[in-house]
């Protein structure tokens, strides 16, 4: 079964994206814009089993990583594209579950998990990982026939529902799915039902 987790992006501390949806949600939105920390608990409400945290270069969007982990039950991962060593080295002592560097810039971080385009799969031997994630790169998902031992989460995929549901019927190992800024609009089944009981719970 696979697990669709959805991703927040930090930058100096701060979302770069709110929900959003169908007319009449705009003072949800607004409730939520530049509160990653209310959001992160929103999208616990609605049932995730973990978040994805992408940050920038700031120390600032890591401090707030750790309050966003200290104000949840469900773990935290984080990707980041930074080459700050301070962060990264930061980021290697803290309680964070999961880690996502690129491939590029694992070197020295060897518990992190490496992200490689699915544009340049080819180049690597994945089966040196127990876990990649595969950054799908904007594109459709279709023809990914990865047969593996190692375990794949993907990223930056645009995929919806039916999609999701292919994933379960292909011959891969790929087992999570994250989520980017779609999630914060209503693509996926069950998102609207969220949305509207969210804009009950606070009375907008």
């Amino acid at each position: 079964m696979i697990l669709t987790i959805p991703t927040i992006y930090l930058e100096n501390g701060k979302s770069k994206f709110s929900i959003s949806g169908l007319p009449g949600f705009e003072k949800l939105n607004s409730l939520f814009m530049d509160n990653p920390i209310e959001l992160a608990k929103l999208f616990r409400e609605e049932n995730n089993k973990s978040i994805l945290i992408q940050i920038d270069d700031s120390m600032t969007s890591l401090e707030t990583v750790i309050q966003i982990q200290n104000s949840l039950d469900i773990p935290i991962q984080v990707l980041t594209y930074s080459k700050n060593i301070n962060l990264l080295e930061s980021i290697s002592k803290s309680t964070i579950s999961r880690v996502y560097l690129p491939i590029e810039n694992i070197n020295g971080f060897p518990s992190s998990i490496p992200i490689i385009r699915l544009s340049a799969i080819s180049n690597y031997d994945i089966s040196k990982y127990s876990r990649i994630m595969l950054d799908f790169e904007n594109t459709v998902l279709k023809n990914i026939g990865l047969v593996s031992d190692t375990k794949i989460s993907i990223m930056n995929s645009n995929c919806n529902t039916p999609d999701l549901i292919k994933i379960n019927t292909i011959n891969t190992n790929i087992d999570s799915v994250y989520l980017g800024k779609e999630y914060y609009e209503i693509h996926y089944a069950g998102q609207l039902l969220c949305r509207i009981a969210e804009k009950a719970q606070f009375a907008i």
